[in-house]
């Protein structure tokens, strides 16, 4: 008697009912479930993959089943390193289904996304370079795992029975359990996240299975819309915004070649118009053109949810949205509109298919479009006005060559990269992907008008020609990739090298940034200034200006003083903060000066003894000390003190005369003759009159200049207190605000001059070097984009963080970046420690990556797209070529 064996279905945790294994519907649904629930997807789909991969080989040795898959699994895991899942969404690369259906009748078109086949699938495992087209059948895989399972079962029934009339009575199963293959999967959903998650991956296992059910292609496009609108749903609950908006827009694709679409369309709608303010500023932070992409296919939704959908312009909206979200261009007409595509659009357009046209299409036009479109493949995607010159090489070109799509001048700006890395590599020979895929799929298009024409060795030998002038394009791109990255222990591939340039670039820039701050900052402050242009009013300065002295006061009384006198940092304190402030920005100057002067506590003593005549004077010095602020004609008293001295000093030597006790200050008297008389009982030996001269022992000067600084030291009183009257103290409030509105306005002035020099276009004849700083940065920050655009195209258009560091809002220093910075109000002095953050987050996340992903990159998501098409016309050419083999003779 013999029995089936069981090991494999085994592994499938529990298969159909055909193949004896019972299990419940439950237990399926759960199986399928796991490629949808968010910690398990990724996984699932690569060992479903992995299986279907293995039944296509045919290799059913049951005994083998475990290294058989796991051979497999390995060459997906291998293939994952350069193209994760993640990043090959099927929307990714479908620009040339757009760029037919923008002008052509929908319902007359394939649908966009049509199942992609895991026919020779394992073929691509053992080549390196197809990543992407491994990673495109994850979500297939997950669409069609039960009917690999049902595929599983009946070939299982086709192999040799093995016996089981042992004396166990049992089957043959090998020792090592092939459910051990999904139970890490199942064991860990219990701790994988929220019960929302397993609602929602049951829920999108069922709908898998009416997709599998649907009767017509327009209708599974419907049902897969419908799949694809709760998938963006969870991803914008987990706060993966790029791809819930990848998701979305596939989902409109999907629902363009789909019929009653009305329902659907509206909740696709309603979803996009309820983005918050805070989801759409996180769209921002991953890309500034998000929020356009949103907008655009929020009018997709519109136009496509009501009862006479406009399909061609909700598909124009679309294909505008994909040219930001993926080829990084304000839209289609862009790259599709340029003069030099004008021999391509007028092949394009003879080769059409005609809806409208009845009856066969004549062999000859059939012929001619055919060699007019394999050459073009073949032989004209290399011109130079589709993927860039040579050189000449200089910052000026480049400006002009990104100004275009990175695709169309690709040539060009690997030959700028190796010119400005001197890496000796020279210009890589390159083919235009975007016009290769266009083509591939008015090929695709056009071979099923009249297959039969299409089934002879020829046209097998015109397909094998462009698949071997593509892999030479591949082959010759990844050689010029690996010379530019170096050799040995040098190698460092070209982002790490443009970081690495950048990174010295902005050093620069900062340096010239500071300098040019300091030489504003000379040219409106005063000597010795120490504000702070960018804080208020209220900040405190030690600034004393560098010249000030404290003189006479003009047209005051000051006892003949005329000296000079030094200030202290002390006492230019007793101006309040707001006037030293005012002064370094000149709104005004300080102006310190002495007045009121005189003699207080005034004595009068006999100069001689028994002469009444003659008299010394004696007093304390008494004076005032003004501080005021002078704006043009105008002075404003900002303090006033008066300091009376302590010690009294003989100030005067003169008559005894109560009116010069009266005098505060004895001008004019000092050596006039003071009349006098001898006694008359003198003998009249001499005359009886002595003649003395009015005469200042010291001065108000003399003393200033022996207490001010020294001696009694005054000038300190005035900080202290001692023996000082304040007369006039203003708090200096009613100038703080003019200073503000000074310092704003100063700041202001500062940043749109540099400002301006940072953001205007450099001229071939500019000598500025902080704008040829800004430009050598913009430069290596242009080129780490364009390389990412053309030889890491899937990280970039998916990888939320490096998009982000890229093409979000606070993305690396360009001048799109300083304007966005500036309309911040952000200080451009703090530009290069915001572009040093930025670059070296960019780096933290370069390094993560594989070496191997980083040293060889990736192919463009339209070459995967058209290389589908391409496959399917293999397929079909040796099909028809085996009919016409077999057929008899006539």
């Amino acid at each position: 008697m013999k029995a089936i064996t069981f090991s494999v279905v085994i592994l499938l945790g529990a298969l159909l009912a055909d193949v004896g294994v019972t299990g419940t519907d439950s237990e399926e649904l759960d199986l399928l479930a796991l490629h949808w629930h968010p910690a398990t997807a990724v996984e699932a789909r690569r060992r479903t993959l992995a299986l279907g991969i293995w039944l296509e080989s045919g290799e059913l040795d049951a005994r083998q089943w475990r290294s058989a898959l796991e051979s497999r699994l390995l060459g997906l895991e291998r293939a994952a390193v350069r193209v994760p899942a993640e990043w090959a969404l099927p929307a990714d690369g479908i620009l040339a289904w757009l760029v037919h259906a923008r002008d052509q009748n929908l319902p007359g078109l394939r649908p966009a996304l049509s199942p992609a086949s895991l026919r020779r699938a394992g073929d691509l495992l053992g080549d390196e370079r197809h990543g992407g087209r491994l990673a495109r059948l994850y979500r297939p895989a997950a669409l069609q795992a039960e009917l690999i399972w049902q595929d599983l079962g009946a070939r299982l029934e086709e192999l040799e029975l093995i016996d089981s009339d042992a004396d166990d009575g049992g089957t043959d199963v090998q020792e090592d359990d092939p459910a051990s293959f999904w139970r890490p999967l199942r064991e860990g959903l219990a701790e994988a996240g929220p019960e929302a998650w397993m609602d929602h991956a049951r829920e999108q296992a069922s709908r898998v299975r009416a997709i599998a059910a649907a009767e017509s292609q327009s209708r599974r496009q419907f049902l897969l819309a419908e799949l694809l609108l709760a998938e963006a749903r969870m991803e914008r609950s987990r706060d993966r915004q790029l791809k819930a908006v990848w998701l979305y827009f596939e989902g409109l694709v999907r629902l363009a070649a789909a019929d009653d679409v009305l329902l659907l369309a509206a909740a696709y709608q309603d979803d996009l118009f309820a983005w918050s303010d805070v989801e759409i500023a996180s769209l921002r932070r991953l890309d500034v053109e998000l929020p356009v992409v949103l907008a655009q296919m929020q009018d997709a939704a519109g136009y496509l949810a009501v009862e006479d959908p406009d399909r061609a312009v909700a598909v124009g909206e679309l294909a505008d949205a994909y040219a930001r979200l993926a080829l990084f261009a304000s839209d289609i007409a862009f790259y599709l509109d340029q003069p030099v595509r004008e021999d391509l659009r007028q092949v394009i357009s003879d080769c059409n298919v005609d809806p409208g046209l009845v009856g066969p299409v004549p062999r000859e036009l059939f012929e001619s479009c055919l060699n007019r479109l394999t050459r073009l493949l073949v032989d004209e995607l290399d011109r130079e006005e589709l993927v860039g010159g040579g050189g000449p090489f200089a910052s000026e070109f480049l400006r002009r060559e990104a100004g275009l799509v990175s695709w169309q001048r690709a040539r060009y700006l690997d030959g700028h990269l190796d010119w400005r890395l001197q890496g000796g590599c020279g210009s890589p020979e390159w083919i235009n992907p975007l016009e290769w895929s266009i083509l591939v799929h008015y090929l695709a298009n056009w071979v099923p008008q009249r297959p039969v024409f299409f089934g002879t060795a020829r046209w097998q030998e015109a397909i094998d020609g462009i698949v071997s002038a593509l892999d030479l394009h591949i082959d010759q791109r990844s050689a010029w990739l690996d010379c530019v990255t170096g050799m040995g222990g040098t190698r460092r591939d070209p982002v790490q090298r443009l970081l690495d340039r950048l990174e010295r670039a902005q050093r620069e820039l900062g340096e010239l940034i500071d300098g040019a701050q300091r030489q504003f900052f000379d040219e409106v402050t005063r000597p010795g200034a120490d504000i702070d242009l960018d804080a208020g009013a209220d900040q405190a300065t030690a600034y004393r200006p560098e010249s000030l002295t404290v003189g006479p006061c003009p047209g005051v009384e000051t006892c003949g003083a005329r000296i000079e006198l030094p200030v202290s940092r002390a006492l230019l304190g007793r101006f309040p903060n707001a006037y030293l402030l005012a002064d370094q920005i000149g709104l005004g100057e300080l102006r310190l000066c002495y007045g009121q002067v005189g003699w207080v506590e005034r004595q009068a003593r006999p100069a001689r003894a028994g002469d009444p005549r003659v008299a010394n004077y004696f007093g304390q010095l008494s004076f005032e000390l003004l501080g005021s602020f002078v704006q043009g004609e105008e002075e404003e008293l900002v303090f006033q003190q008066r300091l009376v001295a302590r010690e009294s000093q003989h100030y005067l030597f003169a008559g005894a005369e109560p009116e010069l006790l009266e005098l505060a200050w004895p001008r004019g008297l000092a050596g006039e003759p003071i009349a006098s008389q001898l006694p008359d009982s003198r003998l009249a030996l001499v005359p009886n009159r002595l003649t003395y001269f009015v005469s200042l022992p010291t001065t108000a000067e003399a003393q200033f200049q022996a207490n001010w600084d020294r001696g009694a030291e005054w000038r300190d009183w005035f900080v202290t207190g001692d023996r000082v009257e304040t007369l006039v103290q203003r708090d200096g409030d009613a100038l703080t605000a003019r200073v503000e509105a000074e310092l704003a306005s100063l700041a202001s002035r500062r940043e749109r001059q540099l400002a301006g020099r940072l953001l205007n276009p450099i001229l071939p004849s500019a000598d500025d070097a902080l704008s040829l700083a800004m430009a050598e940065v913009v430069e290596f920050t242009t080129l780490i984009r364009r390389v990412l655009e053309i030889h890491y195209p899937r990280l970039l258009r998916h990888d939320d963080q490096l998009r982000s560091l890229v093409s979000g809002d606070a993305g690396l220093l360009g001048r799109d970046r300083v304007r966005h910075l500036r309309d911040q109000g952000v200080s451009m002095a703090r530009l290069p420690a915001i572009g040093q953050q930025r670059l070296e987050q960019l780096r933290e996340i370069w390094l993560s990556l594989p070496a191997e992903l980083r040293e060889s990159g990736q192919l463009a998501p339209e070459l995967d797209y058209g290389l589908e098409q391409l496959e399917q016309l293999i397929v079909l050419s040796r099909q028809l070529l085996l009919v016409d083999e077999l057929s008899p003779d006539p």
